[in-house]
């Protein structure tokens, strides 16, 4: 999971805070609490990805070193 799979759960963790915030003065703060989950989310799926591929690479260049 990684890095990538941190990212993610953090940038859903931030998502859900801004949408169910209960105090007073959430709506100046919702567009940057938006924003900057969506990025989280965006990076942490781009990485997420690249580390699933890379580890499914890393496994078969394995296969085919000689033993």
């Amino acid at each position: 999971m990684g890095i990538g799979g941190i990212l993610l759960a953090f940038g859903v963790t931030v998502l859900l805070i801004a949408i169910f915030t209960r105090t007073g003065e959430w709506r100046p703060q919702l567009p940057q609490m938006l924003s900057v989950a969506t990025l989280v989310l965006v990076v942490g799926g781009a990485m997420f990805v690249a580390g699933f591929l890379l580890d499914r690479v890393g496994r078969r260049s394995n296969d085919r070193a000689p033993a």
